[in-house]
């Protein structure tokens, strides 16, 4: 069994929780930005910057559409912005309050991964400026809540179990 103080197995010397936040978070991103592109982009056929568009119509509107380079910018920033949150959210709370969370990263990553997308897909769509609910659409679901508990859930709590320190 192990202790609360020890870090997993292979693991030499914690990482602080900034770098852990920064690695889960680019992973995390990384993985989402990947999922996009490959599913909207290239199975459904939506052009790159469309993807991001929409990502910044979520904050401005429909208008984003018509910003051109600008809305697409916003709306990788915002892309990166958001995994960056997770990331920091997770990290706080295993840290600060639930060290249990940096013990068993795969099981929690993999629930904080599924906790995410309901919260972006049932709480966050539905307010901002451009749902008003949400579709349910069976292979975009599926795909999307594995790619959420398993590229980002799993980025983010494996980065994270590296702040524990070792026995």
């Amino acid at each position: 069994m192990i202790s609360t103080t020890e870090r997993p197995r292979g693991a030499t010397t914690p990482w602080s929780p900034l770098k852990s936040i920064v690695v889960g978070g680019f992973l995390a991103g990384l993985a989402d930005f990947t999922y996009a592109m490959v599913y909207f982009g290239g199975i459904k056929g939506a052009p790159p910057i469309k993807i991001w568009q929409s990502v910044a119509a979520g904050l401005i509107g429909a208008s984003s559409y018509d910003g051109g380079t600008a809305t697409f910018v916003l709306g990788l920033g915002l892309h990166w912005l958001i995994a960056f949150i997770w990331a920091t959210v997770f990290v706080f709370v295993a840290t600060r309050f639930l060290p249990s969370l940096l013990r068993r990263p795969i099981p929690y990553g993999l629930a904080y991964g599924a906790f995410v997308y309901g919260w972006m897909n049932y709480v966050v769509l539905p307010l901002d400026a451009m749902h008003t609910h949400v579709h349910y659409i069976p292979l975009t679901w599926w795909t999307g809540l594995a790619v959420h508990m398993f590229g980002i859930g799993l980025a983010i709590s494996l980065s994270a179990a590296k702040t524990a320190p070792r026995a």
